[in-house]
């Protein structure tokens, strides 16, 4: 039990009142030998036991009637489960309002069963509660009851992920240094089972959890990422299939390039068939779809791909970015080898390069043009006297010893994987160059073989089937041409974020350098719900967190420190005892 008004529990005091003035107003009888009045001693002794109770028992209700009053003027607040008062109480309230809540679950979107909840948790409190309201932007709102209560009802689904372990550690974190006894933190989310897996949060012993149960899970396809490269993108699909032993069907992906009111024109379509993995039904896959981009003069284009609608529609469209750049105008000198003087010659049979000194591969010597891309000298005596004109460019790399044959790894965009090299030079740093300029692009044997630095790459071997087989694979052309058009000249950055789907563009003065774009977070399309026992372990652990229903969800909010107020009760028990008091005193005199 405790009490609004503690200190009026000093009147207890008053309680020995009572007590006091019957201890004063006992009388003794004079004791009298008169033997005319003996027969008066039996009567008296047995008036004088009447009254002795009669006093007592009016000592009872007085002392009875003083501790009801003081107790009903301290207020005191008992126990009482589904209803009643509640102490001071500091709360959370975590309204998931995450891309995924917009899903269409059994005909109305998932926010809309959370918003209800929601509401019902702000309806409860008090102006002695402190109460705080987080949404999918994990920032702690403040505020009167009617401000939150507008606040939910202009909430809709926004393009953030919410990390849900994170969020609630941060919520217990600010309940718990609060000066009030209830603490509580209420975690209103479809309870995605991607949302649960960053580790688990540590909540303090004091707070509670109070998770609603998840509704059922349906199945979602969704666009994850859209990559485009060398004229074709690849859509990367996520989400789940929930429908058990099914098989997985094809998904058509439509491709749309250009902007207007209609969209831009249907460019390209394709067909994924998605895999399963893992357990819990998520599936991902990836489809190629060629891209006209003979057609499209160069420069930036803003795209769409898309996939039919269906249950999460915050996914089913994803724009890209694509930079479309003209014909790269290259050329190769004579040290440069019959085979590079092969491939450029079928480039520029295909409109893939023109003739110009933009890019000039050499064999042996630095060139002067723009762009360049360097093989060894097929002389080491020339070794040494390339290595200083790489230098006195500020090229950090330099041609070291010959080293021993191997295989190639490369990073994807080289596309050299396992091509055999019977002979190479190892490529050795020689110092700093163009900061953030210098990638490694290639290795044999875990040492460099293909470099970049600013607009200079480097080969460890000569393009010569003595020195690798590479002039003689099927990817030697592509190869060449993925050297002229990208890697030399350098491919605009197209990075991703968060947010509504759209693109912004980086400029530097009036150059477009490169474009981000924005679109919802890939594991928002996996709708699967987590378990209960993922939800107890991720969100504190089962001693300080409850996934609970909607109907127990209202019950069991704030009910940690639900009290009834007594003091109604008391008050009448207090009347009734004045009135037995009156009625004892009137009778005993």
């Amino acid at each position: 039990m405790s009490f609004l008004h503690p200190l009026a529990l000093l009147g207890f005091a008053a309680a020995a009142i009572p007590a006091l003035l019957h201890l004063l107003q006992r009388r003794v009888p004079p004791e009298v030998d008169f033997p005319p009045v003996r027969y008066l001693s039996a009567a008296e002794r047995e008036s004088a036991r009447r009254l002795k109770l009669r006093h007592l028992l009016l000592l009872i209700l007085r002392t009875a009637l003083i501790v009801a009053i003081v107790l009903a003027a301290a207020r005191p607040l008992v126990p009482l489960r589904g209803g009643g008062a509640h102490q001071p109480t500091a709360a959370v309230i975590i309204l998931d309002n995450s891309p995924s809540s917009g899903a269409i679950v059994d005909g109305a979107p998932v926010l809309e069963r959370l918003r209800v909840v929601a509401r019902s948790s702000i309806a409860r409190t008090t102006s002695a509660d402190r109460v705080w309201l987080m949404l999918c932007d994990g920032v702690l709102r403040g505020g009167t009851r009617e401000a939150l209560l507008a606040t939910i009802d202009s909430t809709r689904s926004g393009w953030l992920r919410l990390d849900l372990v994170q969020a609630v550690e941060r919520a217990a974190r600010m309940v718990n240094a609060q000066p009030v006894v209830g603490r509580e933190v209420h975690v209103l989310s479809d309870l995605q089972r991607t949302a649960l897996a960053s580790g688990q949060a540590v909540v303090p012993s004091d707070v509670r959890v109070l998770a609603l149960a998840p509704g059922r899970g349906v199945p979602n396809r969704g666009i994850a990422a859209v990559t485009v490269s060398e004229g074709a993108a690849v859509i990367e699909l996520s989400g789940a299939q929930l429908d058990s032993g099914g098989t997985p069907q094809p998904v058509p992906v439509t491709i749309r390039i250009g902007a207007g009111p209609n969209r831009g024109e249907i460019a390209a379509r394709g067909l994924a068939t998605p895999g399963r993995e893992g357990s819990g039904g998520a599936t991902r896959a990836a489809v190629t779809v060629s891209l006209p981009a003979q057609s499209l003069a160069p420069g930036w284009w803003v795209g769409e791909a898309a996939l039919e609608p269906d249950e999460l529609r915050a996914d089913d469209r994803r724009p890209f970015a694509w930079r479309v750049a003209p014909p790269a105008r290259a050329m190769a000198t004579p040290s440069a080898g019959s085979f590079v003087a092969a491939a450029l010659a079928v480039l520029q049979a295909g409109r893939h390069i023109s003739d110009g000194r933009d890019v000039v591969i050499s064999g042996g010597d630095l060139p002067s043009s723009p762009h360049a891309i360097v093989q060894p000298p097929d002389d080491p005596a020339l070794v040494g006297q390339v290595n200083r004109a790489l230098g006195s460019r500020g090229v950090p790399w330099r041609w070291g010893p010959l080293s021993t044959p191997g295989v190639l790894t490369a990073s994807e965009r080289a596309g050299l994987n396992g091509v055999p090299v019977v002979r190479r030079y190892r490529i050795e740093a020689a110092g700093s160059g163009e900061e953030g300029a210098s990638e490694v692009l290639a290795t044999v044997n875990g040492e460099p073989w293909l470099v970049r630095s600013g607009s200079v790459v480097l080969l460890g071997s000569r393009l010569d089937t003595a020195w690798t087989a590479l002039p003689a694979a099927p990817g030697f052309v592509p190869f060449v041409d993925a050297l002229v058009n990208r890697i030399v000249m350098g491919e605009a950055e197209v990075a991703a974020a968060e947010g509504a789907p759209h693109v912004e563009f980086r400029t530097r003065g009036t150059d477009t350098i490169g474009a981000t774009v924005f679109g919802p977070d890939a594991r928002e399309s996996d709708l699967t719900p987590a378990t209960t026992a993922l939800v107890t372990a991720a969100l504190g652990g089962k001693d300080r967190t409850s996934v609970l229903s909607a109907d127990r969800f209202g019950a069991e909010g704030f009910s940690g420190t639900r009290r009834a107020d007594a003091s109604g009760i008391l008050l009448l028990l207090a009347l009734l005892l004045a009135a037995a008091e009156l009625g004892v005193a009137t009778r005993t005199r």
